[in-house]
């Protein structure tokens, strides 16, 4: 059996001992029906901006953490939108406290990191300042599936 998946769309086409009478025989015919089917599907969508069923943000690469700090025997939650991008220099991402910047603007800076691939903290304020306000600033916001708890 040879299968290829192109859009979420799979091909598939079996080759059976009783069809071909040896393996040698089917895995050949499998492989020149797959060189035929490649040159005729479109190219493989890439993972990179890909939407998966395990995103509970709403928005490709970025992610909400929970961490909890403790200091003078006390524990204090933290929670922060965390932006990452494959070759993002930082390797956990770069993220924004929802406790300093509050979550609505996190979330938007985290969106605005992901969407330049930047970690130049400068460079997103700025973006920002001429986003926010805005109707992309509002669609964005809608996006948004979870809050901290």
């Amino acid at each position: 059996m040879a299968r290829i998946v192109r859009q979420k769309k799979l091909h598939q086409k079996n080759f059976t001992l009783k069809q071909f009478g040896t393996w040698t025989k089917a895995e050949t015919a499998a492989r020149k029906w797959v060189k035929i089917t490649l040159a005729e599907l479109p190219p493989p969508i890439g993972m990179q901006n890909r939407m998966t069923s395990r995103n509970s943000s709403g928005v490709v690469g970025v992610r909400l953490v929970h961490a909890v700090r403790r200091r003078e025997e006390k524990e204090y939650p933290d929670w922060r939108w965390i932006a990452f991008w494959p070759g993002c220099p930082n390797s956990g991402g770069i993220g924004w406290s929802v406790n300093k910047y509050g979550d609505e603007h996190a979330f938007v800076l985290a969106c605005l990191a992901r969407k330049l691939e930047t970690v130049d903290r400068d460079r997103i304020d700025a973006e920002f300042e001429g986003f926010k306000g805005s109707r992309d600033y509002k669609r964005l916001l809608k996006l948004k599936q979870i809050t901290p708890s």
